[in-house]
């Protein structure tokens, strides 16, 4: 059953749907509007910057329990899909090391997995995190270098000592389409000079049916256990110790060559910040972090694993072993001088990486029947060290706000691989140590114009050096196409040149806006053929083998635009949207004949692979018997994706509309209940961003109608 078409017409109609909502006059400052399944948060520093933020009760009350899946309802947010866990978010179109994903004050994971099994926000449990900052574009520069956007994970209250209690916190959930369940627990106390928290949770899901009743293999098990220590010196110092541990096992990725077997994550920090009693908004705050991953996969759940030929038991076996670890230190002093406040720092964050492969396959040749093992480096030995130093400047001046930014980077590279390619006097592969200092700048001016709005312009260069798999991954197909990629330590680093043009209006219940944005990026780091005479690929059925390279240049344009409103007592409504539209002014594409690489020519103006449709979100609720009853409605709305990449051989895809229904139920003070469906319609559809199914030109379909329901128990 084809997936119903939704036309660019049908989606700017349902934009403009409640344009005409009214509202009353408002003058705070700021402000917080809890919508359903959506929280609008500002103030006048935030507003300086895109920036949205998801909090722990839209989180507890999304069926889901996936993080990344969650996040896919923010304006311009999508996410790829490989499994049913583990969708991994593109904001604006970037994706990968282009965003910087971190926990708090620039705590970063790196992931084990060359096709990205495991991003950052899959070794986090949902229940450990307090809210989700997403900031839009190179702006925020504190917490490392940022090239496109920022997603900020933050683990802990501002201020955990103020309860003076003991806190019991339950939250389960079930989704009857996967048969799964999730149960976590927290228990922590505090007093004006001690803080502990102590929290863990399991989840269990079992594979879901798409709209079709097809059912696909993506069952996950995870378990979560994390502590939180607190201790106050003084009133105006404060020590935290934290301890998060991840395990993930059996995880099902069916648009993947393997499945997740393990996957243990361990995250250690400590932070320490001392205020001036007189004036607090003079800081320091120093932190560090050691983070360690080790991720195991293989293809045991696949028939070819365990086929039997005789005398041989499994027609093809492969295992893959990577161990990463990341330890890092910052500083960041907050002065304040008059009108001005300025912020400094400094950081160092060591990775390294190293992983094997092992695959197993029984071959013919002659007649006969041998087996055939191959065993090599994913990684060897890689490490990446980056040093950076960063300082801001804002200050409010009458009606306008205004920040300055920047920030270098020091970023050191090397590897232990004895891999060496030099065909026709060209080095393709050969690693040596590589440095490259990066420099980063952001600007950004707020003018209010009156008490209800304010107009906002950003500019800004994010540089990023390339990440361990651009630089060293060795013949592995890790891209959305089928090809082997391999690794370039030579790569430039990416440059993003942006603006951004903001809009802001609020009048009591109502507010509108609108960011308008252009990425110019140098140097885009994409995968480019090597002549089939130079390398021939590893893995079967790979048409031919790409290698990173930097191309000249890339343009990313688009926007987000949202209202919200109370348009009568107990309503509130939201609709939001956002469209990147993406290409590259020139790009190599490869000629294939018999699925095989022959040749390339030279395009104009091709579409970047792998950019989301244009999407709408509808949200309404409605509060009954005395704010006990909270039904909702929300309606997302994507369109066709027709603007696809010929170099890439790229598909479109139909959109599609979603209907989903939920209730809150609020019986009394300690308890909240969440019931509701999801997909209501049923409907059989994917997203333009899901893998397409190994060995199948199929695309991953999304789950179907999904009953669900989640219960918070608070004492």
């Amino acid at each position: 059953m084809r997936t119903p078409s939704v036309s660019l017409s049908f989606v700017y109609s349902f934009l403009i749907l409640l344009s005409g909502i009214g509202a009353k006059a408002q003058t705070a400052p700021d402000t917080i509007l809890n919508l359903p399944l959506i929280v609008i948060t500002d103030s006048t520093i935030h507003r300086l910057v895109p920036r949205s933020t998801v909090d722990i009760e839209v989180i507890r009350r999304n069926p889901s329990a996936d993080l990344g899946e969650i996040l896919r309802t923010e304006p311009n947010v999508s996410g790829i899909r490989r499994g049913g866990f583990a969708v991994d978010p593109v904001v604006r179109g970037f994706r990968y090391s282009q965003l910087n994903v971190h926990l708090d004050d620039g705590i970063h994971i790196e992931g084990g997995c060359p096709n990205r099994m495991d991003p950052v926000m899959s070794h986090i449990d949902n229940e450990d995190i307090e809210r989700v900052e997403i900031i839009r574009g190179p702006y925020l520069l504190q917490y490392g270098p940022t090239q496109g956007a920022s997603i900020r994970l933050i683990t802990r209250k501002e201020n955990p000592f103020v309860n003076n209690k003991v806190q019991l916190v339950s939250s389960t959930g079930y989704d009857a389409n996967r048969n799964g369940y999730r149960q976590h627990l927290s228990v922590s106390g505090s007093t004006n000079k001690h803080y502990v928290k102590i929290a863990g949770g399991i989840k269990d899901y079992g594979n879901y049916t798409d709209g079709n009743g097809t059912e696909w293999q993506s069952a996950f098990h995870k378990k979560d256990i994390s502590a939180d220590l607190g201790y106050r010196p003084s009133t105006n110092s404060t020590l935290f110790l934290a301890y998060k541990g991840s395990f993930g096992s059996d995880v099902l990725f069916p648009a993947l060559p393997m499945d997740e077997i393990a996957d243990n994550t361990h995250i250690f920090s400590a932070s320490y910040t001392h205020r001036n009693p007189a004036t607090p908004e003079n800081q320091v705050k120093i932190s560090a972090y050691h983070t360690r991953v080790y991720h195991e996969m293989d293809n045991r759940f696949r028939p070819q694993y365990s086929q039997i030929t005789p005398p041989y038991t499994g027609l093809m076996q492969a295992v893959a072993k990577v161990n990463t670890s990341t330890s890092g230190v910052r500083t960041i002093l907050d002065r304040k001088n008059g009108s001005y406040l300025f912020q400094s720092g400094f950081d160092t964050e060591y990775t390294t990486k190293d992983g094997t492969r092992n695959t197993k396959m029984i071959m013919q040749m002659d007649g006969q029947e041998f087996t055939s093992q191959k065993y090599f480096n994913l990684w060897k030995e890689a490490w990446i060290h980056n040093t950076g130093l960063f300082g801001s400047i804002s200050s409010t001046i009458k009606n306008i706000t205004w920040r300055t930014a920047a920030r270098i980077d020091m970023n050191r590279s090397d590897s232990k691989d004895t891999l060496v390619i030099i065909k026709e006097s060209t080095t393709w592969f050969e690693v040596s140590p590589e440095t490259q200092i990066n420099l980063s700048v952001s600007g950004s001016g707020a003018w209010q114009i009156n008490n209800q709005m304010s107009l906002t312009l950003g500019l800004a260069r994010g540089v990023r050096s390339p990440d361990m798999q651009e630089r060293y991954i060795k013949f592995l197909a890790t891209g959305y196409d089928r090809y082997d990629y391999l690794g370039n330590p030579n790569l430039k680093p990416e440059v993003n040149y942006q603006v951004d043009l903001m809009l802001d209006y609020r009048n009591h219940d109502f507010r509108l806006f609108t960011n308008l944005f252009r990425s110019d990026i140098q140097n885009f780091i994409t995968g480019i053929l090597i002549p089939p005479a130079i390398l021939r690929p590893v893995s079967m059925g790979a048409p031919g083998v790409k290698q990173f390279n930097n191309i000249k240049r890339a343009v990313l344009y688009g926007f987000e635009a949202g209202i919200s409103a109370q348009p009568i007592d107990k309503l509130l409504v939201s609709l939001s949207s956002g469209y990147t539209y993406a290409y590259f002014p020139e790009i190599e594409k490869i000629i294939l004949e018999e699925d095989q690489a022959t040749g390339t020519v030279i395009l104009k103006n091709d579409p970047i692979p792998e950019i989301p449709a244009l999407e709408a979100f509808f949200r309404a609720s409605y509060t009954l018997w005395n704010n006990r009853l909270l039904p909702s409605l929300e309606i997302r709305a994507v369109a066709d994706q027709k603007h696809v990449s010929a170099a890439s051989y790229e598909e479109s895809t139909p959109g599609y509309v979603l209907i989903n229904l939920a209730i809150g139920y609020h019986p009394c003070k300690y308890a909240n209940l969440n019931l509701g469906v999801n997909n209501l319609l049923n409907k059989a559809y994917y997203d333009h961003l899901n893998r397409k199914m190994i060995g199948a030109q199929t695309r991953y379909y999304e789950p179907g109608r999904t009953f669900f329901a989640n219960l918070i128990i608070n004492i």
